[in-house]
């Protein structure tokens, strides 16, 4: 019996290592910033404000020149949560310095004035230019845990670099188990002040939806919301674990005929898709009410070692991509035809450069496909080697990958 779960994980590991359209735009051993000086480097390490092993990149965003990346304070030692690369300035740099957004001040923790950005893992840039993140408030999650501020949406303008608004969550949206750790965005250029975000708890089960217009929020409760104890086994890079994630990734189809969008979303820890349409998710009182139940749908089951961290949507072609972290790839559905286990395909797989594919973002008017990867199960279960290379950022065309679940 253990020689075939063996012979399993041996084939898992080394499934066609091919990164098909994607290439690779940046890779790190480490991460480093762009500190204002080498002295202030230097006394941010004395000082334990900068461990550079404590560094794992999660989540990005692109906007014009800048690809955002987010560095979570999972450890003590993260300097800056929310960072960028200028694209064009490092086209020679493999391995570019992150530079704090907005600045250095607003990612301090130790800020006496103001409250800083703590804790974002995954952000969303909507048609209006502005970059929404939902912040977790706590420093040091796998250690002391210390709540900085609390739990909140921050909404930036990128035109001016401004913070322009910040919700914290109430009570009522929160649990005890409550981890927020990912949003999407509902806004249409012609009428930003009617954008809806939708933040997904994938510790208690639930999706908050917030109104721009209202300033207000709701918590929605669903069955589909939670993980799948048949699916919550992991096998990456060697590494065997159990997680309870529950709702996590998500993606929004384009306008419908209604007027309105449809929500695509899965839990971490299961291998089934779930669709549910904004209006019901607008509408607060048949959101959380009990009557929202035959409102959701079951897509599909994508398959045998088919749990996905991200999703992405792209609206021309009705292709949605995932991370698929128990095959080391990226994998697509054509969303115009029905999800099982042969229309769930992969994009790409590789054993080293698509280790964990963390999060996903189409920059729509390049058309191109961003993907972050950063064994993080090795960052939190055994110890990362700082003369490998552990973090990749890789793009592709967008209608490249998509043709692979086009035909």
């Amino acid at each position: 019996m253990q020689t075939s779960v063996n012979l399993l994980l041996l084939l898992l590991g080394v499934a066609a290592a091919s990164l098909g359209p994607f290439s690779e735009l940046y890779a790190w051993k480490q991460l480093d910033f762009e500190f204002p000086n080498s002295n202030a480097r230097e006394k941010a390490i004395a000082s334990g404000d900068f461990i550079q092993i404590n560094n794992l990149p999660v989540g990005i965003g692109v906007w014009k020149d800048k690809l955002f990346v987010t560095v979570p304070r999972w450890k003590k030692g993260v300097p800056s949560n929310l960072n960028y690369i200028s694209l064009s300035k490092t086209m020679d740099n493999k391995s570019p310095a992150l530079i704090p957004y907005p600045d250095w001040e607003t990612n301090d923790i130790n800020k006496t004035d103001g409250e800083p950005i703590v804790n974002i893992f995954r952000i969303a840039i909507d048609a209006c230019d502005r970059l929404w993140a939902i912040d977790a408030g706590s420093n040091d999650i796998m250690g002391d845990n210390t709540l900085v501020t609390p739990v909140q949406i921050i909404v930036i303008d990128l035109n001016t670099d401004k913070i322009v608004r910040r919700y914290a969550l109430t009570d009522a949206d929160q649990k005890f188990e409550s981890f927020f750790a990912n949003l999407v965005v509902d806004a249409e250029a012609g009428s930003c002040d009617k954008a809806y975000a939708y933040v997904s708890d994938l510790g208690a089960n639930g999706l908050v939806v917030y109104s721009w217009e209202q300033d207000k929020s709701w918590r929605v409760t669903h069955n589909f919301f939670a993980f799948d104890p048949l699916h919550g086994d992991f096998n990456v890079s060697g590494i065997n674990f159990q997680w309870t994630d529950g709702i996590f990734g998500m993606a929004l189809s384009p306008l419908q005929n209604d007027g309105y969008k449809n929500l695509y979303f899965h839990a971490l820890a299961s291998t089934t898709e779930f669709v549910v349409s904004t209006s019901v998710l607008q509408n607060e009182p048949l959101a959380t009410s009990s009557k929202n139940y035959y409102h959701f749908k079951r897509l599909g089951y994508k398959g045998d070692f088919g749990q996905c961290t991200t999703s992405v949507m792209d609206w021309k072609t009705g292709v949605a991509f995932f991370g698929a972290v128990n095959k080391n790839g990226i994998a697509c559905w054509n969303t115009k035809e029905p999800l099982d286990q042969s229309n769930f395909r992969m994009v790409a797989e590789d054993r080293e450069a698509l280790v964990f594919p963390n999060d996903a973002k189409i920059a729509r008017d390049e058309r191109l496909l961003y993907v972050i990867t950063d064994k993080m199960p090795i960052f939190q279960y055994a110890e990362i080697n700082p003369d490998q290379i552990n973090y990749r950022i890789l793009r592709a065309p967008v209608d490249e990958a998509a043709k692979i679940c086009m035909q």
